[in-house]
């Protein structure tokens, strides 16, 4: 019978395999097929695209994404004003969301199918790089293992740029791999558009660079090497490419001054990751047993994941007092490297026991994919809740408003945190809104997310007979709180408050004007 040949994993150079093909039964015993690329893709895209679907358009948007549908749905002249002052690092999102509705419309669901389907791209990604890492069924259970993530289900229902942000990171490891085995100037320029990708739905990302440069580091040591000037001009193309976005983003710092780097966020940052400690915790625990018995085969993959998964925080961490980057959604490019190690469990004991039954072995990390899914039940029920966990219920509180308002009716917005208007804004789009009496300018004349607000609330609101106020505040506050004190002595001496219903964080009352009673 012919000898089945398949291409071996990357060069270590602990090891003394050639790049070239090797027998199938070098890698553990028994033959092993190497399945055609859509097999190994499929399940992990399919479960992902399963798992981020379900449900995408029934939870409530929260306050990331009104941000994303209204710099979305402005005008460019409006969209480059907002921009100037704030959010540049994601305008190539807005852009392509901008389009996206253009094509497609502004519902819930068609707002967070982008991240749904790049989710899934991400997945198959996962599964592809998996296998050109170790093998077949590594790649199969690492893209099960990322799809079963409660952080993936929750930011592949959200309208926001971390789903294409994973994407560009795996994308962009997997050409680095291809072209340090089959180098050429095409391949590397085509790794730095990747990572110009990856700069633009979110500068973080290219700390991935920090892994890049670990393996490269470790595979490419001879001087003499032409690949280590073509990893450089890939990698000069991608900073490049962020660079303006960038050095305008850190002009606009302080529109994330609000993150913190504290003990607590700390001690809680693998929660938010992964969205649960359960799952963080087993992923965690299986892939620093699979780090161990594959470092001495394969050290330079291991150095490369594990400086994938931890380089990056502790970079934003250290950096957090220039930068303030430390904030989970920033660093969920980083659960692939988790799940690639996880993954690679079955292939390791694959290595240790060499008795023929690789194909087996390599697919028995499948247990902890179920072991994933078990213990992460609760979290992936949770990435689903409406609305989000500490978030107000605009939706609710809009619907209640819509049902009851009547013409010549006005709103006020108040609160101790979100702020309504926006929210509003989404969720009585194809209606007609109460009257916002206290805007003087609004967000688009300011080139910002916020309005400003009249200090002469006589004169702005006018004779208006009935006041919506929506209070983004807890039952026990007073619910004008966040108002100037002019504007509260005014509406409290010239209407009557009648509480009208609550939801979650954030309560609707009724202003009645006293000289019409």
């Amino acid at each position: 019978m012919a000898e089945i040949q398949v291409l071996s994993p990357p060069l270590d150079v602990d090891e003394p395999r050639s790049v070239a093909a090797v027998p199938i039964d070098s890698l553990g015993g028994g033959r092993l097929p190497r399945w055609p690329a859509v097999l190994v893709a499929v399940p992990a895209a399919l479960l992902t695209l399963v798992m981020t679907l379900l449900g995408i358009g029934s939870r409530a948007m929260w306050n990331d994404e009104y941000a994303t549908w209204y710099a979305s749905t402005l005008s460019f002249g409006d969209l480059g004003r907002l921009l100037q002052h704030v959010d540049t690092v994601v305008a190539p999102y807005y852009l392509f969301m901008h389009g996206w509705i253009a094509l497609f419309g502004d519902s819930e669901l068609s707002l967070r199918l982008p991240s749904a389907l790049f989710m899934a791209a991400a997945a198959a990604l996962v599964a592809l790089l998996g296998r050109r890492m170790f093998d077949t069924g590594a790649g199969v259970v690492a893209g099960l293992l990322f799809a079963g993530i409660p952080s993936v289900t929750r930011y592949g229902q959200e309208a926001r740029p971390y789903a294409f942000a994973i994407t560009f990171a795996v994308l962009s490891t997997l050409l680095m791999l291809r072209a340090v085995d089959r180098p050429s100037w095409l391949r590397w320029i085509g790794y730095g558009l990747v990572l110009v990708g990856a700069a633009m739905v979110h500068i973080v990302t290219l700390t991935i660079l920090l892994a890049h440069a670990v393996y490269m580091w470790r595979v490419l040591r001879a001087k003499d090497d032409f690949r280590q000037l073509r990893w450089i001009v890939g990698v000069v193309i991608g900073i490049t490419g962020g660079l303006p976005l960038a050095a305008k983003g850190s002009q606009q710092s302080g529109a994330i001054a609000w993150i913190r780097a504290d003990g607590s966020a700390v001690a809680n940052m693998p929660d938010k990751v992964f969205g649960s400690w359960q799952v963080a915790s087993l992923m965690a625990g299986v892939a620093v047993l699979a780090a161990a018995f594959l470092w001495k085969r394969h050290r330079s993959l291991v150095l490369l994941l594990l400086t994938w998964a931890i380089a990056p925080p502790v970079f934003c961490y250290l950096t957090f007092p220039i930068l303030h980057l430390f904030l989970h959604r920033y660093l969920l490019f980083t659960l692939p490297a988790w799940a690639l190690l996880a993954g690679a469990a079955g292939y390791a004991l694959v290595r240790l026991t060499r008795d023929g039954t690789s194909i087996a072995l390599s697919l028995s990390a499948l247990t902890v994919v179920a072991g994933v899914f078990y213990v992460g039940l609760p979290a992936l029920q949770e990435a689903r809740r409406s609305p989000v966990l500490g978030e107000p219920d605009f939706r609710g509180a809009a619907a209640a408003v819509l049902a009851r308002t009547h013409p010549g009716d006005g709103v006020v917005y108040t609160g101790t945190g979100r702020n309504g208007r926006r929210a509003f804004g989404f969720e009585g789009r194809d209606a007609k809104l109460p009257k916002d009496v206290l805007v003087l300018k609004t967000s688009q004349q300011l080139g910002g997310f916020g309005a400003q607000e009249c200090t002469e609330p006589v004169t702005c609101v006018g004779t208006t007979r009935r006041l919506w106020l929506v209070s983004a505040t807890e039952f026990y506050m007073d619910p004008m709180i966040g108002l100037p004190e002019t504007t509260q002595a005014f509406l409290t001496s010239a209407y009557t408050l009648t509480e009208f219903k609550n939801f979650e964080h954030v309560r609707v009352f009724v202003l009645n004007r006293k000289d019409q009673l």
